[in-house]
């Protein structure tokens, strides 16, 4: 599949290795553009309303060849909806997001809200502060052993397992919003989580 960047407004301080994942599409959201630059990442795309950036970074994507998409401030859709909304076949897309950390609170939970609503969020990977967040049904990853991770159930989840861990479930239906899966720790170097229907969000 082919790997998407979207990098938001707001504060970003990831210390992940963008530059080992080869991006066939890279769109800077707004101030989020920022980021990019300051990682030497050079955008593809460049959309949003002009509300988070500032006039010398303005002038700087105008004066590269960058597609500019200029959008009214009194729209029915966020900046990142949109840039969700222009990946052409998101289902054959794995999609990567940096940025969009601290800020106004309704800001985070309008992210992470239209994240667990998008149609393809088990396609999306953020990268948050030193986290990376999954949305997923079934994974499994590698993982430091003795590391924390969570798991917050967004949807009823139907005979999740956990495997690899610290306290594991075998075959046990969570409701969403659980703390019950909160804050494990991983007791392998691999850990497998699955459910036969419904949607979580690793943290870890």
């Amino acid at each position: 599949m082919k790997n998407i960047l979207i990098s938001l407004s707001g504060n970003c301080s990831t210390n992940q290795n963008l530059k080992n994942i080869e991006f066939t599409e890279i769109i800077g959201v707004d101030g989020g553009t920022k980021h990019l630059f300051d990682r030497s990442i050079n955008p593809d795309v460049v959309l949003g309303d002009l509300d988070s950036i500032d006039t010398l970074l303005l002038e700087r994507i105008k004066s590269m060849n960058i597609n500019f998409v200029h959008y009214e401030v009194n729209k029915d859709k966020t900046d990142f909806e949109l840039s969700l909304d222009s990946i052409e076949k998101p289902s054959e897309k794995n999609i990567f997001l940096i940025g969009g950390e601290e800020g106004e609170v309704d800001h985070l939970f309008s992210i992470f809200s239209l994240v667990t609503n998008f149609e393809y969020a088990e396609n999306l990977t953020w990268f948050y502060q030193e986290k990376t967040i999954l949305f997923r049904k079934n994974i499994t990853i590698e993982i430091e052993k003795g590391s924390n991770f969570s798991i917050i159930p967004i949807t009823d989840l139907k005979s999740l397992n956990i495997l690899g861990a610290e306290w594991e479930i075998n075959q046990e239906d969570i409701k969403a919003g659980s703390s019950k899966t909160l804050r494990n720790l991983s007791k392998s170097e691999t850990v497998s989580i699955n459910c036969e229907d419904g949607l979580f969000s690793l943290i870890y």
